[in-house]
């Protein structure tokens, strides 16, 4: 049943790029919102991790805006779950230095765009423009 949804979603909307935003800060969630919002994107908003999962499971997302320091769980985690539940779907990672040489490996193999705080909205922008062009 999960799949024909899926599925359905892709077909209805094949021109709107799904896109779930994921950080605890409000402000960040919003801005990056509005910048999303001028392109042909729909835009969910989640503050936790467990949240974004929640989403995940029952939502295709074309992109996921992570922060890797969540309130509840670690973005790595979310990174885990997203990529079992919907390989396909791109991740740009979101953060702050310093990050450990661990999480860096891990973030760096797993993640499609790395995009260090604190970032300009014309960095989202530019992103924007590339996942409208890839299609």
């Amino acid at each position: 049943m999960r799949n024909i949804r899926y599925w359905h979603e892709c077909c209805v909307n094949i021109l709107v790029k799904k896109i779930l935003i994921v950080d605890d800060n409000e402000l960040i969630r919003q801005s990056l919102k509005r910048v999303f919002c001028h392109y042909p994107f729909e835009v969910s908003l989640a503050a936790k991790g467990s949240d974004a999962i929640a989403d995940i499971f029952s939502h295709y997302y074309d992109l996921c805006m992570l922060d890797i320091c969540l309130p509840d769980i670690s973005g790595i985690e979310v990174i885990k779950h997203l990529r079992s539940l919907s390989p396909a779907t791109k991740i740009a990672i979101m953060t702050a230095p310093p990050i450990s040489d661990d999480s860096k490996g891990f973030v760096l193999m797993e993640a499609n765009y790395f995009i260090e705080k604190p970032f300009s909205l014309s960095e989202i922008k530019t992103l924007a423009h590339t996942l409208i062009e890839e299609g």
